[in-house]
């Protein structure tokens, strides 16, 4: 980055004014931590810093006349912070595709996409440009995935889903999964993911919906866009979920469920019924947060 990186350009970036002295950025730190000549944020406006740096502030942040930082107010200031680190303090890598990769006869991959060590990826599958696929990730036949995706290391996608019926003794005898899936544009699939293709059609994750570490999604799902899954949650087959959703860590969800649109679902939550648009949601047997804060109340009085 050379001599660093100066206070207008990055307000001229997130076309915001520059408040004090212009100067060169060499570093990012978190405000805990804040030194000369870095850059950093603060969420609330009671900034109490005294030292030559940039920091990103709420839109009512009021300075003294002697504050000794610049300063760049800014509706989300977070958002913003996230954004410049990745545009002017992230190392770009180089598309490409490693040497210990196997790749699948039909398969088509855009030429700006990047495929690390130890990935196979299937017949049939098509990769759009700027993805970004990490080590020992495997993509099975007939995957689509879209534009500007990232895929960490470990994840599984499109292997055969977990159906079986049975015979009269109770033989179990696994129905064939011949679907795909496929993954829309700017979505993220955390490490060790595990995604099963459809059984006849297709599981769909659509655009921008980001997936954390650890996460199991079964066979025929539909995630809508934009929607957060979190960590270690455990999809079950043919669930549908909307747009602008959050699935809080460890969920669990059972098959055919169908979740509306601005759905949250707090920690740990077990989802047995379908859920309509904009609830909050949280404990054992879907319960809707206020009736569930009713029945703690009563538990509590009972003590």
């Amino acid at each position: 980055m050379g001599n660093g990186i100066s206070a207008q350009i990055i307000a001229g970036y997130l076309q915001k004014e520059l408040h004090g002295e212009e100067f060169y950025i060499t570093k990012v730190l978190a405000l805990s931590n804040v030194q000369d000549y870095c850059f950093t944020f603060s969420k609330n406006n009671n900034v109490n810093i005294d030292k030559k740096c940039l920091i990103l502030v709420p839109n009512d942040f009021n300075s003294s006349n002697n504050c000794s930082f610049s300063y760049i107010k800014s509706d989300n200031p977070r958002l913003d912070f996230a954004k410049v680190i990745d545009d002017f303090f992230t190392k770009k890598v180089f598309s490409g595709i490693a040497d210990i990769v196997k790749i699948g006869k039909n398969t088509i991959i855009s030429d700006s996409v990047q495929i690390n060590d130890f990935c196979f990826i299937g017949e049939n599958v098509k990769i759009g440009k700027n993805t970004v696929i990490n080590n020992n990730v495997t993509i099975y036949n007939n995957t689509i995935i879209g534009e500007n995706c990232y895929i960490k290391s470990g994840s599984v996608i499109g292997e055969d889903g977990f159906g079986f019926d049975f015979e009269d003794d109770g033989t179990p005898i696994r129905i064939p999964h011949i679907g795909n899936v496929e993954i829309g544009n700017n979505v993220e699939i955390g490490a060790k993911n595990t995604i099963a293709r459809g059984t006849l059609g297709s599981t769909q994750i659509n655009d921008n919906v980001k997936i954390d570490d650890q996460v199991h999604i079964a066979h025929n799902c539909k995630i809508g866009m934009n929607t957060i899954i979190t960590a270690c949650a455990e999809i079950s087959g043919s669930v549908t979920i909307g747009k602008n959703c959050w699935i809080g860590p460890n969920c669990s969800i059972i098959q055919k469920v169908k979740i509306g649109d601005n759905v949250i679902i707090g920690i740990g939550s077990v989802i047995t019924t379908n859920i309509e648009d904009n609830k909050k949601i949280m404990g054992f047997e879907s319960l809707n947060l206020r009736s569930l804060l009713k029945v703690k109340k009563r538990i509590d009085y009972g003590k």
